[in-house]
């Protein structure tokens, strides 16, 4: 035996022998495989060799070291698959060795069943979620296991069946079904999977694909005896991907090949379709922006335009003003929430104009006030009133009789209209003007520094609908990163309790900026947070460093955002509070600082010779106790249960937390109580009521404390609604309950999410026959229809992007975008494939918090915005699949074909253009020198870009659009205007210049090869980044 697998087996042996725990498992292995490498295969096989002869159950140590060893990436997939094959009772025997050996051969011990059941189940996860294969070199070598097992699988459970029928038996056993059906879902795990379709379709790996093929033609059939939908669903993937076993054809002369190449050179012919810009396309795109956190950065918004428009800026102004006041017509139809009407009117108000001056001063001519004439004639008047119109006969108005007004206002402030123009625009004479100064964000960011109660002020203007908000968001990011660099510990409170009482303000400022340009700084911050060696009084402390946390914290609750998102490292503060902040720690697992740390503050709470005092909060860092706050709690209920403490010493003991310098602990304690209150395996739920009763309805609060604590209960609002109405639901008798509902009602609707809420789920799929794929294609019919009466019927649709992101969500890629592709077919069948074909391009290339397909980076943000990790296919990617797969069907059913090829080539064209993080001008290198109101500094942009990983033959075809637009595009330029003279100046904001984008440095820290990335053959590399899928 190989000396290192002999060593490794001793020690897998001995830890087994031990029960050793995962922790101490995954340390001592670490060190072992530092003294002792060891490759993948011969560390799987050390860990699944048989233990005995006669094993008919599975050790579940061994389960958890193999995923402790995945997760260590100690092996992949392909080596756990292979060695589990060589221990399987269905591994075939070497020819000639059918006989039955002695029983201490331990050549011949197999393991159960069971182990591989697991094995099966656990890999379908990881392939289906996108997790694996890592390399090409896995997906290859597992897709070789695999077929290898199918084959062996179908013929020792068929030679099985054979002797159970001889012996009377006529149904399988229920393990070998389990173990079939866990190897089926594995098998769809891999066909669904992007990346090893690639491999599949790989031309030079012809062998591996015609191998999987002929096992899966075997397999299928197999299958459909004990599991037919698992059968089913292999082979519509198995038709989809061309993976018929062909080898009859072959033998009659070839003809399946020469099938194939026909239908090849018949896709490449399809003739595309006539390009329409749709009002339904604009209306999907800014939709998709606003639906959660906002996405509204400028180059991505300008980029995607231009991708559409190319240099025809008046239809394109008008087209955006249009869309936006559609996108808010629409929301009040839905009867959408304050905040969210809010959102939309300051978008449009407030970012529409900015983007407007950009244009107008750029490359393209426009003329401002004859867009925005065309536009305001296209939205509908019921929704948007003359002011005088806007009241009803109960004194009531409606909620968007002013708007027109404050856009027009705002138009005017950045000069795109004379101010005269406005009442021939209403209609009637304005209520009020536009403000009397446009603010530059610099001169603000100077007052701010030389005042602060200026801050207050500016703070407070956040919120108008005046065209002013880029300028003040650009000012106020910088002024807190300036506070944070010169550590104003007492302004950052300050502002910061300004800004989280405010949830409105924060929709703002994501409106103009990245989330990590406000709260990296404030993170970093927290992270460096040390007491000095005079330090006075440590309440003051506690009392600035969790303002600034609970404005962290509003933020990252509101738009769900991660660590990633927040632009900081896995191992700061903020993120290992997200992450463990809401869990108790086992008293065996405290550290001694976090035990004398734990028994100060249980002593400073209730001890009546005792109290938080300064040596209390000096010897424990708010970084520290922060991160104990669910531990102290679990303390404190425990203690409670046992009558160690008396429930009026608990609630007299919390006063202290509903003090403004520690209220902020809320959230952690809040969080974990309302996980605790659902488990069923403890007496404490009478006492936890009574302690949330304390600290959400408080007897009496300060002002300040009164602030805090609403913003504190919006934060943990949805948590405690779906915590108290499954205890209402378990016990309908409870009567402390509803006061506790009653208390959070106002608070409700903080988050601004893409899931949709149950009664949206409900309206989707109520009708009989109704589901969420057809709910999406009556949908996307309602959308074309519009636009192709759009002239006619100015209403839009009723529109939510929560659908999309739902049925993503619940269906997955696949479904969603075949109901995608059935539609549009359907629609071109009735003569509007044009407009069909705009529609469902805006649906599968519109931005997203998740996978997007269009990445939003932010780059002329003070601080860029940070790719997030991959954790599925998107919509772009699964239509690359589908084009594989079109070559095996377009024979059978042309249409589909045709529209998947259409639509392929319309969104990878679009996402040639609107995917840059340069501006149209920039890349022509026509010098547009550009004016960023939030601030630009050089950035290192955000690594690969995944989205552009297609084979050659789609890159070659999507630069090939690329190259006829840029021509275009020059030819259009050399008509209007002179290209020695195109530095036109392209305003992007109230700031002030930054000059030349040319001259920035966006190349930064690029050096994300292939090397680093543990790609294998390099001949076979995709170019992704799976570390961070």
């Amino acid at each position: 035996m190989d000396p290192s697998l002999k060593e490794w087996t001793v020690f897998i042996d001995r830890c087994l022998e031990q029960r050793v725990r995962a922790d101490r498992f995954e340390a001592a292995s670490n060190q072992l495989h530092i003294k002792s490498p060891i490759s993948g295969r011969k560390l799987s096989e050390a860990l699944l060799r048989p233990r005995s002869s006669s094993a008919n159950t599975v050790d579940p140590l061994i389960v958890v070291y193999l995923e402790r060893l995945l997760a260590l990436k100690r092996f992949d997939a392909s080596d756990l698959l292979s060695q589990a094959f060589k221990w399987s009772r269905d591994y075939p025997p070497k020819t000639g060795d059918e006989r039955v050996g002695p029983k201490d051969d331990q050549s011949r011990w197999r393991n159960p069943p069971e182990l591989e059941e697991i094995i099966f189940n656990r890999l379908h996860k990881a392939f289906h979620s996108g997790e694996r294969p890592q390399n090409p070199h896995e997906a290859r070598e597992t897709l070789t296991i695999v077929s290898r097992w199918m084959s062996a699988v179908a013929t020792a459970h068929t030679s099985d069946s054979m002797i159970q029928e001889m012996t009377g038996l006529q149904q399988p056993q229920q393990q070998s079904i389990n173990l079939r059906e866990a190897l089926g879902m594995l098998v769809v795990g891999l066909i669904e999977n992007l990346r090893v379709i690639e491999i599949l379709n790989n031309g030079r790996l012809k062998d591996v694909r015609k191998s999987f093929a002929r096992s899966l033609s075997v397999f299928i059939p197999f299958l459909a005896q004990t599991s037919i939908p698992i059968a089913n669903r292999l082979e519509i993937s198995q038709k989809e991907h061309g993976l018929d076993d062909n080898t009859s054809n072959e033998l009659n002369g070839g003809t399946g090949g020469n099938e194939l190449d026909v239908a090849a050179i018949q896709l490449d012919a399809v003739m595309d379709l006539p390009i329409i810009n749709t009002r339904a396309g604009l209306y999907i795109f800014i939709n998709s922006l606003l639906v959660a956190r906002p996405l509204t950065d400028d180059i991505t918004i300008i980029n995607y335009l231009h991708s559409r428009y190319k240099i025809d800026a008046q239809n394109l102004a008008t087209d955006l003003i249009t869309a936006s006041f559609d996108v808010l017509s629409n929301a009040m139809y839905r009867s959408e929430s304050s905040q969210t009407m809010f959102c939309l009117k300051s978008f449009l108000v407030n970012k529409i104009p900015t983007l407007l001056a950009q244009l107008q001063g750029s490359i393209y001519p426009m003329t401002s006030e004859f867009c925005i004439t065309q536009a305001l004639s296209h939205v509908d008047p019921n929704a948007f009133p003359a002011f005088s119109q806007g009241f009803d006969m109960t004194g009531g108005s409606n909620v968007l009789s002013d708007v027109r007004q404050d856009f027009l206002n705002a138009c005017a402030l950045h000069n795109l209209i004379p101010v005269n123009s406005i009442e021939r625009l209403l209609g009637e004479t304005p209520m009020q003007g536009p403000p009397e100064v446009k603010y530059v964000k610099n001169e603000l960011l100077k007052q701010c520094k030389e005042n602060f109660e200026k801050v207050n002020m500016f703070t407070d203007e956040i919120e108008n609908l005046d065209g002013n908000g880029g300028a003040i968001v650009g000012a106020v990011t910088e002024f807190i990163s300036h506070l944070c660099e010169t550590q104003m510990t007492m302004y950052l409170k300050t502002i910061c309790n300004l800004l989280s009482k405010k949830p409105q303000a924060l929709d703002v400022m994501l409106q103009f900026t990245s989330p990590a340009s406000i709260l990296r700084p404030l993170c970093q911050f927290l992270d460096e947070w040390r007491y000095d060696g005079d330090q006075g009084e440590y309440q003051l402390v506690y009392d600035e460093f969790g303002a600034i946390l609970l404005l962290i914290l509003a933020f990252v609750h509101r738009y769900d955002l991660t660590y990633h998102d927040l632009g900081i490292n896995h191992d700061s503060f903020i993120s290992q509070l997200l992450e463990r902040g809401h869990l108790s720690l086992p008293a065996d697992e405290l550290t001694d600082d976090q035990g004398k740390h734990l028994g100060g503050w249980l002593r400073g709470l209730f001890d009546a010779n005792m109290a938080i005092n300064d040596e209390l909060m000096s010897s424990c860092r708010p970084q520290e106790f922060y991160l104990l706050v669910p531990t102290l709690f679990s303390q404190i209920v425990f203690a409670c249960s046992a009558d160690v403490l008396s429930l009026d010493a608990v609630k007299g003991g919390l006063e202290y937390l509903l003090e403004t310098f520690l209220l902020p602990s809320l959230v952690g304690a809040i969080t974990w109580m309302t996980s605790h209150a659902l488990e069923q395996t403890h007496q404490d739920l009478d006492i936890l009521m009574q302690i949330f009763h304390k600290l959400i309805r408080p007897a009496s609060m300060s002002g300040d404390a009164q602030t805090m604590h609403t913003t504190i209960l919006s934060i943990l609002s949805r948590r405690l609604e779906k915590c108290l109405h499954t205890i209402r639901h378990r016990d309908p008798s409870r009567t402390d309950i509803d006061p506790l509902l009653e208390a959070i009602k106002d608070n409700l609707n903080y988050e601004r999410l893409g899931y949709a809420s149950i009664s949206e789920l409900e309206q989707w799929t109520s009708t009989p026959g109704n589901t969420l794929r057809s709910s999406l294609r009556n949908t996307i019919h309602s959308l074309v229809m519009w636009s192709s009466n759009g002239a006619i019927q100015l209403t839009p649709p009723g529109y939510t992007h929560r659908q999309l992101f739902t049925t993503l969500k619940l269906l997955g890629a696949h479904k969603t975008l075949r109901a995608i592709i059935e539609e549009a077919k359907v629609q071109a069948e009735a003569g509007n494939g044009s407009v069909a074909l705009d529609v469902a391009t805006a649906l599968i290339c519109a931005p997203s918090t998740e996978n997007s397909p269009l990445q939003v980076h932010w780059v002329t943000s003070s601080i860029a915005q940070p790719s997030p990790p991959r954790t599925r296919l998107n919509l772009r990617e699964m239509l690359k699949v589908e084009l594989d797969a079109a070559v095996g069907f377009v024979l059978q059913d042309p249409l589909t074909a045709e529209t998947i090829v259409r639509l392929h080539r319309r969104v990878e064209a679009q996402l040639a253009i609107a995917g840059t993080d340069t501006l149209p001008g920039t890349q022509l290198g026509l010098g547009v020198s550009v004016g960023v109101g939030v601030g630009v500094e050089a950035h290192s942009m955000p690594g690969i870009d995944l989205n552009i990983v297609d084979d050659a033959a789609a890159a070659a075809a999507v630069a090939g659009v690329g190259d006829m637009d840029q021509q275009a595009l020059e030819r259009g330029l050399e008509r209007h205007l002179s290209l020695g003279n195109a530095a036109s100046g392209l305003d992007l904001g109230p700031g002030g210049d930054v000059g030349d984008v040319g001259d920035l440095d966006l190349g930064g820290d690029m050096g994300m090869g292939m090397d680093g990335m543990g790609m294998g053959d390099d001949d076979d590399a995709w170019g992704l980044d799976f570390d961070n899928m």
